[in-house]
């Protein structure tokens, strides 16, 4: 009977079930990303490109939400995501001296950017709409959690707090 009543929800949720695309920037929708929405809109699930930078691997993840309203309406969300890559570089040692030399520095990347947030999405139409997030974001990597990335260097550190934001235009199909 369990079986068939899992059967019966999964099938319910998939009935109510739509496809989005988002373009724009922010931490749970990306730059670009492609959504799943189910049990009636208020269930989403996303596939992002969270940036591009050409000295990273792939920089990109997924998201978790809930709409309260439907596709029209404040919602919470979660991203995970994962930034990959090899920085190479130089580093100047003994720069006030006679023997001042340089030393190669590679860099790996790999981490986590975890974000919780919240944000408003407005659909204009049943097709197209436009969303601003606003989020509270940590980084986990190197055995601890952070929260800054510098992109330029690839070091974490806890010199700031960043509240990430973003707004953007949603296509519903």
């Amino acid at each position: 009977m369990k079986k068939i009543f899992l059967l019966l929800a999964i099938f319910a949720g998939f009935s109510f079930a739509e496809i989005g695309a988002s373009l724009g920037f922010g931490p749970y929708h990306g730059m670009v990303g492609v959504e799943y929405s189910i049990i009636n809109q208020h269930l989403s699930a996303n596939i992002h490109l969270s940036g591009y930078d050409s000295d990273y691997d792939f920089m990109g993840g997924i998201g978790l939400t809930y709409r309260f309203q439907g596709l029209t309406g404040p919602y919470i969300f979660h991203s995970s995501e994962w930034i990959t890559g090899e920085l190479e570089g130089f580093t100047i040692l003994n720069a006030n001296s006679d023997n001042t030399y340089l030393e190669e520095k590679n860099v790996d990347i790999n981490y986590w950017r975890l974000i919780f947030g919240c944000g408003y999405q407005h659909m204009f139409t049943k097709h197209f709409g436009a969303y601003f997030e606003l989020g509270f974001q940590f980084y986990a990597g190197n055995g601890s959690y952070y929260t800054n990335f510098d992109i330029d260097d690839g070091s974490l550190n806890r010199d700031e707090i960043i509240f990430p934001f973003g707004f953007g235009i949603v296509v519903e199909l």
